[in-house]
């Protein structure tokens, strides 16, 4: 019986006291449950930050998607360039605009066989 005289009896009254006097989470006894709001609170704060980091990653993600997407053409170009000078006719036309007297040969190469 002594502890229902400590307390007190939730009325609208001293709901509206308690709260004008910053005592309402006294008078709710939360009190008692801080190291689990403290918990959660550290979670909740885990988590956003677990989400920050992720979008982060996921954005440098997509960058790098960008850039690897301009890689591969620029690796194409460069292929179909050095399969393009690679032919005789366009090694023969560059050597003409430089200038050679380099031509293909006339007659095949021989065989030197001897004894």
């Amino acid at each position: 019986m002594g502890t229902e005289s400590n307390k007190e009896k939730l009325t609208a009254g001293t709901v509206l006291k308690s709260i004008l006097s910053g005592d309402i989470l006294l008078l709710m006894r939360v009190d008692r449950l801080l190291p689990y709001i403290l918990v959660l609170f550290a979670l909740g704060w885990i988590n956003i930050f677990l989400n920050y980091k992720i979008e982060q990653v996921m954005v440098q993600v997509e960058n790098n998607k960008e850039i690897l997407e301009n890689y591969k053409i620029y690796h194409a170009q460069k292929t179909y360039q050095f399969v393009k000078m690679g032919r005789i006719s366009t090694v023969e036309d560059m050597l003409e605009q430089g200038g050679s007297k380099l031509t293909a040969p006339a007659k095949p190469a021989e065989t030197i066989i001897t004894d």
